[in-house]
């Protein structure tokens, strides 16, 4: 029986972003029955869960995030590091930990080195230089480093211990909502017409500047965020809450309503900068809605260069205010097929074995 521990999420069945929800989806999918997942929930994670076949969870009493994040993974790694085969780490800003460690004993270390960290602007200057030093630490330790953008691919340093492998996020779609009464009580806008964009609040999300834009338009914007886990995010729904054509939802967090709200709109706004391939961006390719966004290379090489892309603020309204057919945006169905869930767990469990 293999054993695999999983480290750095916020755990099994948690609500924070792409990592989590990778998590659930490898331990609900795996055909491996010689596989034993080991997952860490955090202090802030679903305790009262039950867990899939052949996984085990265990509670930590830390925040996976901020300050107390460094600590998580550095506890989780070394409660398990000699108990298990295989350390799935998904950031590596724990890898030094499992520098020490190999001093003791080899195992076998696949890292997702998840995007440019070092480069967010939330971070102070020590601890981007922390996180540059762990991303370069990730390909002397690792057996396989996973990218999930093929751009990262120039960040790699040409000689390395890893194996390096280009592996996005997968994506799925709930389709099983229609539109009634009681979903156009709750979400009004459902029956108009209104762009989308969902994101973490974060700065270089560029939340802020893209409800900024869409002032005085008379199109109607949905922003889905977590506004109230961040000072900015507070910010940005303090100053633009109150216009009629913005609509924020601070987290949305039941998948077939928010998919719902994803098949029903205009079109998509992506404005994320420092991501790979951002999982909100391939459920948005699922939808096949049109999608609008930052031109930066990881989104062409998400995208596959379809959709519409803009370099600036003032780029994006002047599209916005044109009359356009948003149709041709729309990305091709084949591209849906390199991101289904299926094929993205089998080759996490390639690697394993």
């Amino acid at each position: 029986m293999k054993k695999v521990a999983i480290i750095g999420s916020h755990g099994l069945y948690a609500n924070y972003g792409g990592w989590d929800q990778l998590v659930k989806n490898l331990a609900e999918r795996t055909s491996d029955e010689n596989l034993n997942y080991l997952i860490f929930n955090s202090k802030e994670s679903p305790k009262d869960i039950i867990p899939p076949r052949g996984t085990v969870v265990k509670h930590i009493n830390i925040k996976a995030s901020g300050f107390e994040g460094f600590f998580y993974d550095f506890w989780t790694i070394l409660i398990c590091y000699f108990k298990v085969d295989t350390l799935l780490l998904l950031g590596v800003q724990g890898i030094p930990m499992i520098a020490f460690l190999s001093l003791f004993k080899k195992k076998i270390i696949v890292s997702n080195v998840g995007g440019l960290e070092w480069e967010r602007p939330k971070f102070g200057y020590f601890t981007k230089l922390y996180l540059k030093f762990c991303f370069e630490l990730s390909f002397i330790f690792s057996k396989y480093v996973i990218l999930d953008n093929q751009h990262y691919n120039v960040f790699a340093p040409k000689k390395s211990n890893a194996k390096v492998v280009v592996l996005p996020y997968g994506g799925e779609i709930d389709s099983s909502l229609n539109t009634t009464s009681e979903l156009l009580e709750k979400y009004p806008f459902l029956n108009d017409k209104y762009y989308l964009s969902i994101s973490r609040s974060l700065e270089d999300n560029f939340i802020g500047e893209l409800c900024e834009t869409f002032l005085n338009l008379e199109e109607k914007l949905v922003m889905i965020s977590n506004f109230s886990s961040t000072k900015y995010g507070k910010m940005v729904y303090e100053k633009y809450c109150n216009y009629d054509n913005l609509i924020l939802i601070n987290g949305l967090y039941d998948k077939p309503e928010l998919d719902l709200v994803r098949r029903k709109c205009t079109a998509y706004i992506h404005t994320h900068t420092l991501c790979g391939t951002a999982p909100s961006l391939v459920e948005m390719i699922i939808s096949q809605r049109p999608i609008i966004a930052v031109d930066i290379p990881q989104n062409r090489y998400t995208l596959d260069d379809h959709g519409f892309y803009y370099k600036n603020f003032k780029d994006l309204k002047e599209f916005i205010t044109r009359s356009n057919d948003l149709n041709v945006y729309i990305p091709p169905k084949e591209l849906c097929a390199q991101f289904e869930w299926d094929l993205i767990v089998k080759n996490y469990q390639d690697l394993y074995n």
